[in-house]
């Protein structure tokens, strides 16, 4: 039986997901807890230890995901399902570029969602076929070589630890104005529209390491 984190800052959504897969799939999948934000959602990581973290995007209030960041860098040994709104490939990626091993819309099946945590707790990767071209295409727009700058690289990490633009101008001695301008740098050497997205991309790209 796979053990479950469900996450999510609606109640309702919560207990439905719950309902959904206790009536679907009794004896394979366990809901050990549920939490109603990402500081709730660490706490119950560190307590009860499940096999798979079911995750609502509705957290997050943009593409820079920063609660899954979070969520990956303070608890990575739990792998992440996330749920997002339908038509939202974009965010889908993202997701997925912040270190979630599945990402689906919320109109999947609750026989279909309870398949996929398993497969997440499993170590599988779970795409659902509408963002696949989203994903392809991101890739593909990595294929040509980047070089960043010394200063660019060490901002990345900052950017990849969770430090705010104000805390990496400290830790490195220069301004906050220098900060923004090598990290726009950065983006644009990328090809990234977020902070995330270009952590994200430097990473897989073997540019810096966290």
């Amino acid at each position: 039986m796979t053990r479950i984190l469900v996450a999510s800052p609606y109640p309702l959504v919560r207990a439905g997901i719950r309902t959904l897969l206790e009536e679907r799939s009794p004896r394979e999948i366990l809901v050990s807890g549920e939490a109603d934000s990402v500081e709730s959602s660490l706490e119950w990581l560190r307590t009860v230890r499940p096999q798979a973290l079911l995750y609502d995007l509705a957290f997050e209030l943009d593409d820079e995901l920063a609660g899954l960041w979070r969520l990956r860098r303070e608890a990575p040994e739990v792998p992440v399902l996330a749920l997002a709104d339908p038509n939202h490939n974009s965010r889908i990626v993202a997701a997925l570029q912040a270190g979630a091993r599945g990402c689906l819309p919320k109109t999947v099946t609750g026989t279909d969602l309870a398949e996929a945590l398993q497969d997440v707790a499993a170590g599988e990767v779970v795409v659902p076929p509408t963002a696949t071209v989203a994903l392809l295409d991101q890739l593909r727009g990595e294929s040509a070589p980047v070089v960043l700058s010394p200063r660019e690289a060490d901002v990345l990490r900052g950017v990849a630890a969770g430090q705010t633009n104000k805390a990496i101008a400290i830790k490195l001695g220069i301004s906050e104005h220098t900060v923004k301008f090598h990290l726009g740098g950065a983006m644009t050497k990328l090809g990234a529209a977020s902070r995330a997205e270009a952590v994200a991309s430097a990473i897989r790209r073997g540019l810096i390491s966290v």
